[in-house]
């Protein structure tokens, strides 16, 4: 059992990323380290064998000579002790019959090498020239001694770089890694992760950022879901009861006698009304559809919708204003672009609040190509712009705004923008969102003037 669970910890060990990293390139490091090393030692081993080779076929000429001269002028008896005394300390003199005459006088027990041997003399004596094989590999590591430490010194190197460059790229991944363990022991809140690694610039922190993206995008399609199956649920058990009940307190309303019963039957059917849209914005959000696009002009909606708060807002203290530049046309379904407006100008009205003198000024024009969210649309578009001095948005409010729930009213629930967001999507429109604390809110709209999947269709009013 012991010897099983080392082995699976040496195996959890050998198959972490940064190990899986640095091994290879210890790896390849030991290697070429270790083939530089040897080519070295053979190239340091070729030069010494080539020297003492030289240095023997000069050794045997000279003494080949001597012995030539000496052969008619002395006794083999004299040559021979002359050369007992004067032996050289790599040469070995052997007579005819086998006999040492010199020794170059290496220790016993040494290993002895012949590098060369020669004979071709007067006498007949074999010269031969021998090495003491340490001796000769120590000279060898001697010479390239300074090799042997630049060796080491990269070796080294490679290894603090490789554990730098795997720890560098596997301890990102590791806390990735452990946030999505996190994520999926806690299963909500995505938004509140955050990964460390967005700061940096490299493929490593696209993928964190590609992954803070997908968690956003996740607790959207989280909200998004349950919107869905909550209104399919409402529209089907409330929406009737409640017509229902509406019509009832409609015409106990007509039978009332006093004033009061009068205005808290009013007040419930403004109640009951208010349900109901809830109802029908849940619907919106969540029916997944095409809308159905014709060519629609924009200024008889505008001069409608003008006509429509006018009056009503100018009771608040708020001017309307809405100004068309030519005759801008819109791809697009008119009845869902007075619900985006609607909702809109909605949110600009709460934005002002009441007892403030506020300005909403609703403008449409035809202008060039564009770039927004991402994405780029040429050609002509129409563009639809609303503005208000209303009290604006933090940056943080400005990046969660169209977001299902998300919302910091009191009274409001959270689903006007993202409403906005889903019909101006279905409408293949394009939404950008402007605003800062105290200076108001611009919403820029920019629908395609034309259709190139759809035969043109021109309405003047609506769909």
């Amino acid at each position: 059992m012991a010897v099983k669970r080392l082995v699976r910890r040496f195996e959890s060990w050998l198959f972490q990323l940064e190990n899986e990293i640095l091994l290879p390139f210890l790896a390849v490091g030991i290697i070429v380290i270790c083939g530089f090393g040897a080519i070295s030692f053979y190239n340091g081993y070729t030069i010494q064998k080539n020297s003492l080779e030289s240095m023997a076929r000069q050794m045997f000429t000279v003494t080949n000579q001597n012995i030539d001269f000496l052969a008619p002028r002395a006794s083999q008896e004299e040559i021979r002790e002359r050369y007992r005394k004067e032996c050289h300390e790599y040469l070995r003199i052997t007579d005819g019959r086998g006999q040492v005459i010199a020794d170059p006088g290496i220790p016993a027990g040494r290993e002895l090498a012949v590098l060369a041997e020669e004979g071709g003399n007067t006498l007949g004596w074999k010269l031969e020239f021998l090495v003491d094989r340490k001796a000769f590999l120590e000279q060898i590591v001697e010479s390239q001694r300074y090799v042997v430490i630049g060796a080491i010194a990269a070796l080294l190197i490679i290894i603090q770089a490789s554990i730098f460059i795997s720890y560098n790229i596997a301890l990102p991944i590791r806390n990735m890694s452990r946030t999505c363990q996190e994520i999926n022991e806690n299963r909500g809140g995505y938004r509140s992760y955050r990964f460390e690694a967005v700061r940096r610039r490299d493929e490593i922190g696209q993928l964190a950022t590609t992954f803070e993206l997908l968690l956003k995008n996740m607790d959207n399609y989280t909200k998004m879901e349950y919107t869905s199956r909550m209104s399919a649920a409402l529209a089907h058990e409330i929406k009737n009861p409640i017509a229902g009940i509406r019509s009832g307190i409609q015409l106990l309303q007509g039978r009332a006698a006093k004033e009061g019963d009068r205005m808290l039957c009013e007040s419930m059917i403004r109640e009951i009304d208010r349900v109901t849209a809830l109802i029908t914005d849940l619907f919106t959000l969540s029916v997944k559809k095409d809308s159905v696009r014709e060519l629609t002009a924009l200024e008889p909606i505008l001069r409608e919708l003008e006509l429509f708060y006018v009056k009503g807002l100018k009771q608040q203290g708020i001017s309307f204003f809405a100004e068309v530049e030519g005759e801008p046309e819109a791809w697009l379904n008119g009845n869902e672009l007075r619900q985006i407006l609607h909702n809109l100008i909605g949110n600009s009205v709460k934005a002002i609040g009441k007892g403030q003198e506020g300005v909403i000024r609703l403008t449409a024009r035809t202008a060039g190509s564009s770039q927004g969210s991402g994405e780029k649309r040429p050609g002509r578009l129409a563009e639809i712009t609303l503005t208000d001095n209303g009290c604006g948005m933090t940056p943080e409010e400005l990046e969660r705004a169209m977001e299902p729930f998300y919302t910091k009213s009191v009274n409001g629930i959270g689903l006007g923008l993202a409403i906005v967001k889903k019909l101006v999507e279905q409408n293949r429109g394009i939404l950008e969102l402007e605003s800062a604390p105290g200076a108001g809110t611009r919403v820029r709209l920019c629908f395609e003037t034309k259709s190139l999947e759809e035969p043109e269709k021109h309405t003047g009013q609506e769909s």
